[in-house]
């Protein structure tokens, strides 16, 4: 009676793990066929020449679901930091003398065509000059109107300057985004020692 009843129980168990175990066809959660309630909901977008802010998103990949797009010059192996950062600043003086101007605004080659897949955008932004970067200020030139409604979230990594400048840029640049408060000031030298700072600010804007 005792071996009957074991082997009654042993079966009742594997037939609850074989209920509960995917079948291989009907798997969601595979990388090829990502589970569509919980992918591509976040989109991570931003610049990085001296690769601060490169660093700041790999921790917040760290953190977060999110895909994530990195912003490239169409001109390649400009160094911005030449002649005491001359070419960055032209750039950015050109874009404060007609911000309506796409002529205005460096050429990049990053496109994207599934905006509307995402709810939530988080910008990862250097500040040049007071200013958000010249490349990433193309890109939410191109794009920004179809992020409208969307919640965006603001990184802003700088020496030492405050990121009002870039605040207005990004609220210029996506006029009718849902912005969290407050953005996230992460300074150069706080860049090795971001972990606590992103995890504190996710907590914040929940």
């Amino acid at each position: 009676m005792k071996k009957y009843m074991y082997l009654l129980f042993a079966a009742f168990i594997a037939a609850g793990l074989s209920a509960c175990s995917p079948d291989n066809g009907d798997d969601l959660e595979t990388p090829d066929n990502p589970n569509p309630d919980l992918a591509g909901k976040t989109l991570i977008v931003y610049y990085s020449f001296t690769n601060n802010v490169h660093a700041i998103i790999n921790d917040l990949q760290t953190q977060i679901e999110a895909d994530v797009i990195r912003i490239e010059p169409a001109e390649k192996g400009i160094d911005y930091a030449a002649n005491n950062y001359a070419i960055g600043s032209a750039l950015i003086q050109a874009i404060r003398n007609n911000p309506n101007d796409a002529n205005s605004y460096p050429s990049i080659e990053t496109t994207i065509e599934n905006l509307s897949d995402y709810d939530r955008i988080i910008i990862g932004a250097p500040l040049w000059w007071s200013n958000m970067a010249a490349p990433l200020q193309t890109f939410l030139f191109q794009y920004g109107s179809q992020m409208e409604g969307k919640s965006i979230g603001l990184i802003v990594s700088s020496a030492s300057s405050g990121i009002n400048g870039v605040e207005s840029d990004a609220k210029r640049l996506i006029p009718d985004g849902n912005f969290l408060s407050p953005s996230l000031w992460i300074r150069s030298s706080q860049t090795t020692i971001c972990h606590s700072l992103i995890t504190s600010w996710l907590n914040e804007i929940n």
